[in-house]
């Protein structure tokens, strides 16, 4: 069975016109220019980041299969473990998540499996994305970490469930008692089926349709819950204990889907889709897992003509991107036109939207740290570079 899910719902979309507005009249816009910081160093991809105690960082890119530790201030930076399948070891380091002692989670998809390191980025033990068999009556499902929280726990939305299901859960795993817990559900996009093959030999392949409607979430370092509901723009927070907070509708301006967006949305989908393959042969289960474009495929096999899909009139009010901050907030990227400046709801513990930011033209948030907003940029060539912005 081949199944192959959207974008990463942390990342993806466009941004745009000043015209877009969001929550309350008074909320403080804030338009950054100033680059307070930038990494010499090329990225064919930068697949995850984080910021660790002491103000260095460590990123991933997947493509050149690489775990870097970086600081920013002297531009220098060391190599954390090394490619290959052995213990410490990765192929296509994907997203990374603090652990409590300045510990990292590294999801590590070309291996199958998540992988610990302590504070100093040495090695200490992994454990496999999937959980059960496919088919099997014990049940089947992926862990691909969205967020932990300061306790350590990891929260995840199970894949490989019932792929007709409308809504699903997100799911708590406390790694040191072993235990699972739902926190929360959120809608889910609807889902294209195709099925080839013969009864003995078939392969089915699953995808979302394009720009679906679906309701993002992050979490925040004490615990609590953001879900970002769809179609009608507001965000809930949810807490481990006691009353969830309701917001209120947050006000957006519809974004027609135009050849830019087309052309731009495949474009997306090309570099940070998550594709899942799972074979079964005579009962011997293998998966892969791999982001963005497949080895070797070219434009024509690996996307869609513009003209083959039913396209939506606009986007979604938000591109699905959400980050949770040190201070318990969370950051919304909005859906605006290809091509222009990326814009955020800064969203407070009241739901409401206290600031809105809009980064350069070409860059895009990864996470915000202690120290600023880390971002992408992405020149005419295709390389990645790392910056930071001070907000203050």
């Amino acid at each position: 069975m081949m199944l192959t899910t959207g974008g990463r719902s942390v990342h993806i979309a466009a941004l745009g016109l000043w015209l877009i507005l969001a929550g309350p009249v008074d909320a403080q816009d804030v338009k950054l220019t100033q680059v307070s910081a930038r990494l010499g160093h090329q990225f064919s991809v930068i697949s995850g980041l984080r910021e660790l105690p002491d103000g260095r960082l460590l990123v991933s890119d997947g493509i050149d299969n690489v775990l870097v530790r970086v600081d920013l201030a002297t531009q220098r930076m060391d190599t954390i473990g090394r490619a290959g399948q052995g213990p410490g070891e990765y192929r296509s380091p994907d997203a990374l998540f603090s652990l409590p002692g300045g510990g990292t989670l590294l999801v590590d998809l070309g291996n199958g499996r998540l992988s610990v390191f302590d504070g100093a980025g040495k090695y200490q033990e992994s454990m496999p994305i999937s959980r059960g068999t496919p088919g099997s009556s014990s049940g089947f499902s992926l862990i691909v970490p969205r967020a932990t929280d300061n306790q350590g726990r990891v929260y995840f939305q199970p894949l490989g469930g019932n792929p007709g299901a409308d809504s699903g859960m997100i799911v708590r795993w406390d790694r040191g008692t072993g235990a699972f817990d739902s926190v929360a559900r959120v809608k889910l996009p609807a889902v294209i089926t195709k099925t080839s093959g013969s009864p003995d030999n078939q392969r089915t392949s699953q995808r979302q349709p394009v720009y679906p409607v679906q309701e993002a979430w992050s979490v925040a370092a004490d615990g609590r819950v953001a879900l970002v509901r769809a179609p009608a723009y507001r965000v809930d927070w949810v807490p481990s204990a006691g009353p969830r907070t309701v917001g209120a509708p947050i006000s957006s301006v519809a974004v027609p889907i135009g050849n830019a967006e087309k052309k731009e949305f495949f474009a997306e989908q090309a570099a940070n889709g998550l594709s899942v393959s799972i074979s079964n042969e005579n009962g011997n289960v293998s998966m892969q897992f791999s982001r963005g474009r497949r080895a070797g495929a070219d434009d024509d096999d690996d996307q869609p003509k513009l003209d083959s899909e039913e396209w939506p009139a606009a986007k979604p009010a938000v591109s699905g991107l959400v980050i949770t901050d040190l201070a318990g907030r969370l950051w919304v990227e909005r859906s605006v036109p290809a091509g222009a400046a990326r814009i955020y709801d800064v969203i407070g513990p009241d739901a409401k939207v206290a600031r809105r930011v809009t980064l350069p033209v070409g860059r895009r948030l990864i996470a915000v740290g202690a120290r600023g907003l880390y971002v992408r940029h992405i020149d005419s060539d295709g390389i990645s570079y790392l910056e930071r912005f001070d907000l203050r």
